[in-house]
């Protein structure tokens, strides 16, 4: 939803930790306090019989699955490798603007759902060829990302994996820390590129790759389609009923219902599951300061932890497709169908999870045939699009320009800066002379605001000498068998999706039983929508990069690549564009140190639990920490809920837990240099702030130096469908102030599940913080008191 965002291993029962040790009853609280945590990768995790499932399926005795159940039949023709991986990608908790919603007061303050990438590769039975899909948490993929995780794979294996058969596509949630983008970095039109971030990003993708390869083996992969129900609205009306009447009719809904899952299974079961379906993840609202992955990113929790309960490890990746004009928000004013944005992420995530497992259980068809694909960079500045696909003889596209309607956002989900409005489409001599001074870049020429009409040009990133964004775009087909992926960077509408899919089947013919729009994959380029819903400059129309024929574009391309697969012919490759890695200023994430809490040492407890807990209560305790963005690694666990067991703590939850939140905050200083209060009891309860836009302090972007919110639904009240002050599609800009140096509270609150066996409990906090004098990072954890939890 933005240009620019200023925006284990599987073996594991939990894919995000390593089930390493549990501590014994007698372990003393000073020896948890030391500089190093005592863990191998993470909190302790699960123990007794979770270990003894594990080991067993180390040893082969079951697999990935219990011995009896589920298991594949050992005569099935498994005519594919298959193999699958999973790696931690989570962003920095505090202090970096989240993608999307692109408001300068929308800085990360914790963690909800922690941020991961899943890998799936099936191979043909020889190896020659193979196809690596790679769904990864973040609010887009770059073209900088994709080629470093492929210059990574090629030190590994060589040519075995390049841009052609590997997709890299992006789940789109909108609450998940920006700063990883190049272009536009270090102006008015990006923010500091984070090289800390970007690296761990590439990590982790790398490393799910890695994984997959690693464990590839034979097996099958099953397919399955069905609808899901009230899990998405259309968004952008006017546009959807701008396309040709005869056109919409051939459809039941204005919004593509279906959901199309592979299901991977070797000879002891299921070991994986991928499904594409379009909805946006905007559950989260722009009021959202924790790292969240949003509806699908529930979902894929939930379903492995589902598999989990069950004795299986099983890695669900729910991947998205044309979701352009689908909104979750079903109220249509970014709210619903839940009372808050928690339990509408929720509620939507639960929807595609609960079809998802049907369609998971009753998949028997395999697929079957070559593996096959093709890719193309393409030029969209200067495209010429043939009459076949424009219906109005020859045509092109244009350099990229941002419209007015692009600022106004989408007003179903929450709009953008009030000064636009969708569908405006005449210039404004103001606004073009304020866009002229806040952003950077050569005024349109009157052949490219002619080229754009209707759209009424903000900004031109095409237009600058070189461009101040990419041009061409990466593009492909990948085919296994009857399924065919099209695989494209942009964000494609509803009518935009179904108009490319069926001009691929019918370029491949018959044997294109499934054919997929997969998005947000191996770079970012804005919305695509037909030329029709391009004419009312809806929001997605001023997002439309190139121009009125972008849609007849991408189809006149993706036809070619399907022609070329059909006759066995390659493709030509087309120019990359410009690899602009090595010029970019890296900002870092650190800080000097960490300001000692006045009257107090790090590691103390500012708010404990209280003694007794009934299940379904939230428990909430603080902790004096230091900075999170010290240190940074991607693996980074900051609580653990543990239970006593005779053999020790046992580790029931961590932050990777829908349970679980963990949310920082500086305390405000008052003018006598006493501090106030931002414990559990003053900060707000649901990991949403004010629902007014902050001002004065809070609104310049300095997440540290912000007021701690109130939370005005706490005490039931509507939630307010104002639009906010700062822009929604406006300059994506991030800050650049140096956060406060003072220590944090550690906020930490665990809804204990229903499902929660009586016993004690205990919350610990596993902590850093530099010394102020030599800047030496000292780690450390910390518990609550034990408390009880009742039936």
């Amino acid at each position: 939803m933005t240009i620019f965002p200023a925006p284990s291993g599987i073996f594991s029962l939990r894919p995000d930790i390593c089930p390493c040790r549990v501590f014994g009853a007698n372990a003393s609280q000073a020896s948890r306090k030391a500089d190093g945590p005592h863990w191998l990768s993470g909190p302790r995790r699960l123990a007794g019989v979770a270990l003894i499932v594990m080991a067993a399926a180390s040893l082969g005795m079951v697999g990935n699955g219990i011995a009896g159940e589920g298991a594949a039949d050992e005569g099935a023709a498994f005519n594919y490798l298959i193999g699958v991986g999973s790696e931690d990608v989570t962003g920095p908790a505090v202090g970096v603007q989240m993608f999307g919603f692109v408001r300068e007061d929308q800085i990360s303050e914790g963690i909800h759902l922690r941020q991961r990438a899943r890998t799936f590769i099936v191979a043909e039975r020889d190896g020659s060829r193979r196809l690596v899909l790679c769904v990864v948490d973040l609010g887009s993929v770059t073209h900088e990302i994709t080629r470093s995780v492929l210059d990574r794979l090629r030190e590994r294996y060589g040519d075995v994996y390049g841009l052609a058969n590997v997709v890299i596509s992006a789940t789109h949630t909108h609450a998940a820390p920006g700063g990883f983008w190049h272009h536009g970095a270090n102006t008015p039109l990006g923010g500091p590129l984070y090289g800390e971030y970007f690296d761990a990003i590439v990590d982790g993708i790398t490393a799910s790759i890695v994984k997959a390869h690693e464990s590839l083996r034979p097996g099958q992969v099953l397919i399955s389609t069905g609808m899901v129900e009230n899990a998405g609205a259309q968004r952008s009306a006017p546009a959807y009923q701008n396309n040709p009447e005869a056109e919409r009719k051939r459809y039941a809904a204005d919004t593509d219902k279906q959901m199309t899952l592979l299901k991977f299974v070797d000879a002891h079961g299921p070991i994986g599951t991928i499904n594409w379906f379009a909805v946006h993840p905007t559950s989260m609202t722009y009021y959202n300061r924790l790292i969240s992955t949003d509806n699908k990113g529930y979902a894929e929790w939930a379903f492995e932890r589902q598999q989990q309960a069950a004795g299986r490890v099983v890695v669900a990746a729910f991947a998205q497709s044309n979701c352009g004009d689908v909104t979750p928000n079903l109220n249509l004013d970014n709210t619903g169908p839940g009372k808050d944005e928690f339990e509408s992420t929720r509620i939507i995530g639960e929807r595609q999870l609960e079809r998802a497992i049907e369609l998971y259980d009753m998949a028997t068809t395999a697929l079957s045939g070559p593996i096959d694909y093709r890719h193309q960079y393409v030029d969209f500045s200067t495209l010429e699009v043939d009459d076949r696909f424009t219906g109005a003889g020859k045509r092109h596209t244009c350099p990229s320009a941002y419209g007015y309607a692009f600022a106004a956002g989408s007003t179903e989900d929450g709009g953008g800066h009030p000064l636009f409005k969708e569908g405006m489409k005449e210039r404004n001599p103001f606004i073009d002379s304020l866009a002229r001074q806040l952003v950077p870049l050569p005024p349109p020429s009157d052949a490219l605001r002619q080229c754009h009409l209707p759209k009424a040009i903000l900004f031109a990133p095409g237009a600058a000498k070189p461009p101040a964004q990419p041009q061409r775009q990466p593009i492909g087909l990948a085919r296994v068998g009857s399924l065919v992926l099209v695989i494209g960077p942009a964000e494609f509408t509803t009518m935009t999706g179904r108009r490319i899919r069926e001009a691929v089947a019918a370029a491949l013919g018959p044997t294109a039983r499934h054919v997929v729009i997969a998005g947000f994959a191996n770079g970012y380029a804005g919305y695509v929508t037909t030329r029709e819903e391009y004419e009312t400059q809806q929001y997605e129309g001023g997002h439309t990069l190139y121009g009125p024929w972008t849609e007849a574009g991408y189809r006149q391309q993706f036809v070619r690549l399907a022609e070329a697969m059909a006759s066995g012919k390659p493709a030509p490759p087309g120019k990359a564009p410009r690899d602009v890695r090595g010029e970019v200023e890296r900002a870092s994430l650190a800080t000097p140190y960490d300001e000692p809490p006045r009257d107090a040492e790090f590691g103390e407890v500012v708010s404990d639990a209280k003694a007794e807990y009934r299940v379904g209560q939230q428990v909430r305790v603080a902790f004096w920490t230091g900075n999170p963005r010290n240190g940074y690694d991607r693996n980074d666990h900051f609580l653990s809920i543990e239970r006593k067991t005779p053999d020790g703590w046992l580790a029931v939850a961590s932050d990777a837990d829908w349970s679980t939140k963990c949310r920082f905050l500086q305390p405000e200083t008052d003018d006598d240099g006493t501090t106030g209060d931002t414990t559990a009891d003053n900060a707000a309860t649901d990991g949403a702030a004010a629902r007014a836009a902050p001002t004065g302090e809070a609104a310049r972007g300095d997440a540290a130096s912000a007021k701690v919110p109130k939370n005005d639904r706490a005490g039931g009240k509507k939630s307010s469908t104002k639009k906010p002050g700062a822009a929604r599609g406006g300059s994506p800009q991030q800050a650049t102030k140096p956060m406060r140096l003072d220590a944090f509270h550690a906020i930490i609150t665990w809804d204990i599940p229903p499902e929660t066996a009586a016993g004690t409990y205990r919350v610990v906090h596993f902590g850093r913080f530099k010394s102020k004098g030599d800047s030496k990072l000292h780690r450390f954890e910390v518990s609550s008191r034990p408390f009880q939890v009742r039936p």
